[in-house]
């Protein structure tokens, strides 16, 4: 008998377009995010970009603001107030 744990997408909480299309997984930023809402940043090439790394869409958006490819969800999260 096996424990499968199935985690929900954190970006469910929010309205999005790209759809889902695999499992959720951890991620680095702390949050439960299938691989098309996850996003690797690799920063600028130009010296220590402490942003680097790999985001669910909502932290990478909040991270880099206007960068998010979800328009629907970049306008979801600009309208949260801070």
């Amino acid at each position: 008998m096996t424990n499968t744990e199935v985690h929900v997408c954190y970006i469910e909480q929010f309205p999005y377009q790209l759809p889902h299309r695999d499992a959720a997984e951890l991620r680095p930023c702390g949050h439960w995010a299938c691989p098309p809402h996850t996003i690797t940043y690799y920063g600028t090439g130009e010296g220590n970009d402490i942003r680097e790394g790999d985001y669910c869409m909502v932290c990478y958006e909040r991270a880099l603001p206007g960068m998010c490819p979800d328009r629907v969800l970049r306008t979801a999260i600009s309208a949260q107030p801070e």
